[in-house]
């Protein structure tokens, strides 16, 4: 007697559309680090304009079916300050797509695992060199994703739960100087990542975290 096999609910899919390829070489480490198979990183080479990274975004999501979309950009790249951050809101969820972001660039997120600047910062190479001091070498563009920091995400993976808690410290600061455009918007990113793609399996990185952090 043949046994019947259980119908397994089909896993959701998510999909992050970056603004630069450094966002989107860093995204697709945390993918292949953390064997999150279910989600989808591109990199929106011809968006010049957020809301041309949303549309892109929207016509990917029919094309693929997927569930939830995502697009994450750097201020700096796409040239977005407060004055035009609702209006983006605004078309984004017309589109179903949501908007996480950091601002001057990624390379905020990466020194918000490590520590919480005492002011905000606007200009990318006063985090380029307090990182080069954790990290030789560091730069913010996407050579170096490539080369010297393709395990960047790697070395930092363990400090992730304390850049959430830097990144709304480190936004209620800018808030307090004046800054109407929250600094840092990645966590709401991270819980649907989780949501989606479950628990990071690192058994296969347990040797390379261990010698990073030994």
């Amino acid at each position: 007697m043949k046994r019947k096999r259980m119908k397994e609910t089909p896993r959701k899919t998510i999909l992050l559309i970056t603004s630069t390829e450094a966002e989107a070489l860093y995204f697709s480490q945390m993918r292949k680090d953390c064997r999150y198979t279910n989600l989808t990183v591109l990199h929106a080479l011809d968006a010049q304009t957020v809301e041309e990274q949303i549309t892109f975004a929207a016509k990917q999501r029919l094309k693929g079916h997927y569930d939830i979309v995502w697009c994450v950009f750097s201020t700096q790249a796409m040239n977005v300050d407060a004055r035009n951050i609702e209006e983006i809101t605004a078309f984004a969820e017309k589109k179903r797509v949501k908007l996480a972001w950091n601002a001057p660039d990624v390379s905020l997120w990466y020194l918000l695992h490590l520590q919480i600047p005492s002011e905000p910062i606007q200009d990318v190479s006063v985090i380029t060199s307090a990182l080069r001091g954790v990290l030789p070498g560091f730069s913010a563009d996407a050579e170096y994703l490539l080369k010297g920091g393709s395990s960047i995400h790697l070395k930092l993976f363990n400090a992730k739960a304390q850049a959430v808690v830097n990144a709304s410290t480190y936004n209620a600061l800018a808030a307090s100087r004046g800054r109407k455009l929250q600094p840092v918007q990645m966590t709401r990113l991270l819980n649907d990542i989780t949501q989606v793609c479950g628990t990071a399996d690192m058994s296969h990185n347990q040797k390379l975290i261990g010698l990073k952090n030994g």
